[in-house]
């Protein structure tokens, strides 16, 4: 099963490979934007757990946990399993999910956390209506009907 962590691994291999750095809020937000074109795609979610609603847009928990060591400054390692194992989605094995984050990385690779998060909050977004509503956590059928590009 895929989960947030091995989504923000493909991620970070990416900005690792190609010297871009990717703080937390970042990753934070590149994960939402994946997770959405994903899910717009194949009418799916691409992982389970919830984006909640934070100040500074979608949040995956288990994301800020494991990075908020970071703080504002570009993460400098994976995230490993307790064994020490470091999993990474096989992007061969979903063409959707090869789109979804080459698409996602090609637009959004060179902005920075805060255009990021501020792209989350326009009016419209899922993130903006779950505010809004006073929401804890963002609605599948909010990011289903959000523009699939935000910028």
């Amino acid at each position: 099963m895929v989960n947030a962590l091995n989504v923000a691994n493909n991620i970070l291999n990416k900005g690792f490979s190609e010297n871009i750095d990717i703080t937390p809020m970042k990753l934070q937000k590149l994960t939402y934007l994946v997770y959405k074109k994903y899910y717009q795609d194949t009418k799916k979610p691409l992982f389970s757990e919830p984006f909640e609603v934070w100040k500074y847009g979608p949040v995956v928990r288990s994301l800020y946990d494991e990075f908020k060591k970071y703080k504002g400054n570009a993460i400098k390692g994976y995230h490993a399993e307790a064994d020490g194992t470091i999993y990474l989605i096989n992007e061969d094995s979903s063409s959707y999910f090869k789109k979804a984050i080459n698409e996602i990385w090609d637009k959004y690779k060179k902005y920075d956390g805060i255009p990021l998060s501020e792209m989350t909050h326009r009016e419209g977004t899922a993130w903006y209506k779950a505010a809004k509503r006073r929401d804890s956590y963002l609605s599948n059928c909010d990011i289903m009907e959000e523009d699939p590009f935000v910028s």
